[in-house]
C-alpha cells in the first residue's frame, strides 16, 4: 500500500494492523513536495515490551530530544507486531521506526524506503548485537536442549522477530526439530514469551538475552534463577532505527544526526531531558552507527531456513 490517497491516521487504523493510541496528523498529511515530505508531526512506530505505558516510558527521552532537535511535534505510535511497523512505514504512516534486525531486513529488501539511523547498544563502547535464548523453567528436568522441545508447547515472540523467531527456527532446524514436532505459540513480545514460560502456559520458549538475564528480574516479574537457558544463538546484529527516505533531505539528515550523536543516555542527561535510569532507551545506552551490510548475517540465516517470514511484506 503506497501513499496516493491522503488518509487520516485514525482512518488508516482500519487498513493497517497498527494499534493507535491517539489520532494526530497523518504522516502523509504533510504538504509533500518534490523535495520530499516535511510533516508538522513526525510519527514514530514501535512495538511495546508489554503495554503502551511502557512504550511511552521506554522512548520518552528520545521523543523529547527529537522534538527539540527538529522543531516538530513527535507522536509515538504502538504497533501490534513488527509486520505492522513495516507496513506503517511502507504506507507512509510512520516516519521513523524501531525495528528488530529481521524486520529491518524485510523492510529494506521489500523496497520499503528506509535509511538506517543507528543501532541500539547497551553501553557507550559496546558493539551492537545480542543473542537469542531458548528457555524453560529451572525445575524442568525434561527439557535441557532444543532437541527436548519436541512434543512440547513452545512460545515464540512474533513471526518477524529475529531473536524471537528466525534464529530459534534456525536453531531448531539444525537440531532436527521440525515445526510438526511441537505446538507453536506466538506470545507477541519477548517479555510475554518469558512470562508464559514462567507461568507454565508454555513449556519452553525464546526471547532475547537481557530480557531473561536482567530486564524482567529488575522489574520484579521473575525471580533470579527461575528461568533456565538451554540454548544460545550466534550473535545477532543490533536492533536499528530507520528513517523514511521520502522525508525532505535536510529533515532526514537532522533525524539521523540526532540519533547518532545525541540519542544516548550521557547526552540526554547532560541536557536535562531525563535523569538516572530514566535516560536509558528501553534499557539501552543509546545508538551507534551501523551499515546495511552489517545485517547480511540475518540474510544468510534467511537463506538457510528459507522461512516465509523473511519475505513478509514483499
Amino acid at each position: 500500500m503506497h501513499r496516493h490517497l491522503r488518509v487520516p491516521l485514525c482512518a488508516a487504523a482500519a487498513l493497517l494492523p497498527l494499534v493507535l493510541t491517539s489520532c494526530g496528523q497523518s504522516a502523509a498529511d504533510d504538504g509533500s513536495s518534490s523535495a520530499g515530505r516535511d510533516p508538522d508531526t513526525l510519527v514514530v512506530a514501535a512495538i511495546p515490551s508489554e503495554d503502551s505505558n511502557s512504550l511511552a516510558q521506554a522512548y520518552a527521552p528520545v521523543i523529547k530530544l527529537l522534538k527539540a532537535e527538529t522543531g516538530k511535534k513527535v507522536q509515538m505510535q504502538k504497533a501490534t507486531s513488527y509486520a505492522a511497523v513495516i507496513e506503517a512505514q511502507r504506507a507512509h504512516k510512520a516516519d521513523i521506526a524501531f525495528y528488530g534486525p529481521l524486520s529491518y531486513v524485510v523492510a529494506k529488501d521489500s523496497d520499503v524506503g528506509v535509511e538506517l539511523a543507528g543501532s541500539l547498544v547497551t553501553a557507550k563502547d559496546a558493539k551492537p548485537g545480542y543473542r537469542s535464548y531458548g528457555i524453560t523453567l529451572s525445575g524442568n528436568k525434561k527439557i535441557n536442549s532444543l532437541t527436548d522441545f519436541k512434543n512440547h508447547k513452545v512460545c515464540f515472540v512474533d513471526p518477524t522477530s529475529t531473536s524471537g523467531y528466525l534464529y530459534p527456527q534456525a536453531g531448531l532446524v539444525e537440531e532436527g526439530v521440525k515445526p510438526a514436532d511441537y505446538t507453536k505459540v506466538m506470545a507477541g513480545g519477548h517479555d510475554a514469551s518469558v512470562l508464559s514460560v514462567a507461568s507454565g502456559d508454555c513449556d519452553a520458549g525464546f526471547a532475547y538475552d537481557t530480557m531473561v538475564d536482567s530486564d524482567l528480574i529488575k522489574q520484579g516479574k521473575i525471580k533470579k534463577g527461575q528461568i533456565k537457558v538451554v540454548w544460545k544463538s550466534d550473535e545477532i546484529p543490533g536492533s536499528p532505527a530507520a528513517v523514511s527516505t521520502d522525508l525532505e533531505p535536510g529533515l532526514r539528515k537532522k533525524v539521523i544526526d540526532t540519533f547518532l550523536t545525541k540519542a544516548n543516555a550521557d547526552y540526554m542527561k547532560s541536557k536535562g531531558y531525563c535523569s538516572g535510569d530514566g535516560c536509558m532507551i528501553d534499557g539501552n545506552w543509546g545508538f551507534t552507527k551501523v551499515a546495511d551490510a552489517d545485517y547480511d548475517s540475518v540474510r544468510a540465516v534467511c537463506d538457510a531456513t528459507k522461512d516465509a517470514q523473511c519475505k513478509a511484506g514483499s
